[in-house]
């Protein structure tokens, strides 16, 4: 059996996901490649078309952002081609809610063809603490501070691996309260201008060492150094990269951020990760 997942992570929750599951998928004897949305195989339609056509399940993942699909990975889904009754799966990073966050990807690949049975949303460490009058207040934690969180997600990861290999389906989200409450968020996320927020980022100049990373990180290539000068253009999708993986924390979401005390960065799920896997 062959597995093919394709997948996009903002700060690296979903790449470890996804890392698991072909660990524990081989360890099955299931044979499987990943390709992450960034990559330049995503980018080039007869690759993956390839990669489709030789696997017998192709799985899908990617972080909940307000209960959605981020648009760079619901472009890739959207520019797939049409399958035959393909088996698929999906899998979310989610902090606290994603509401029926898993099924708006169900609801778009059922679409191309894919026949998704399982589709579920797991839960890793925060990603999100912004002054905003709810974000403020969650916590970023990092290294072993994170390892409870990552061994319950790791438990999960094995009850899905279970399902696909016995093709029983798994979909979580499909109740009224998720799908109201995921309804409710996404309306708001789709009508609201994303850049409006990106305008917010700035770059403590005192700070900046001029690396680049930002700029060469950014998985919309939003970030644009010009005449000594760091600028967001629209195309931001609030995955936070820049902010979290400036080696120096020079890059600011508003004024409160500068104090790094209150406003710490996420750096990552570790085993093994680096910001340069992303792509």
């Amino acid at each position: 059996m062959k597995a093919a997942i394709f997948y996009f992570s903002g700060t690296g929750n979903t790449w470890w996901v996804t890392n698991q599951l072909q660990e524990k998928l081989t360890e099955k004897g299931i044979t499987v490649n990943c390709c992450s949305a960034e990559s330049n195989d995503a980018k080039e339609p007869k690759k993956v078309e390839k990669l489709m056509a030789q696997a017998d399940i192709v799985g899908f993942g990617y972080p909940i952002y307000g209960s959605d699909i981020p648009k760079l990975f619901m472009d890739f889904i959207k520019q797939l081609p049409k399958v035959e009754k393909k088996a698929a799966f999906v899998y979310t990073t989610m902090m606290l809610f994603s509401g029926d966050g898993a099924i708006v990807a169900k609801r778009q690949l059922r679409k191309k063809g894919f026949r998704v049975k399982q589709a579920i949303n797991i839960r890793m460490p925060n990603n999100v603490k912004l002054p905003y009058p709810i974000f403020k207040h969650f916590p970023i934690r990092n290294g072993e501070e994170n390892d409870e969180v990552k061994k319950k997600a790791q438990r999960k990861i094995v009850k899905l691996v279970d399902r696909i290999i016995k093709s029983k389906r798994w979909i979580q989200g499909n109740d009224p309260f998720n799908i109201i409450g995921g309804l409710m968020q996404r309306i708001e996320m789709r009508l609201i201008d994303l850049s409006i927020y990106a305008r917010n980022f700035f770059v403590d100049e005192a700070t900046c060492i001029q690396c680049m990373d930002c700029v060469n990180n950014c998985p919309t290539n939003n970030i644009v150094f010009e005449e000594g000068e760091f600028s967001w253009e629209d195309r931001c999708i609030l995955c936070l990269r820049c902010y979290h993986f400036c080696p120096v924390d020079a890059i600011q979401y508003k004024k409160p951020t500068l104090d790094r005390k209150r406003y710490p960065r996420y750096k990552g799920p570790g085993n093994g990760f680096s910001v340069d896997k992303l792509k």
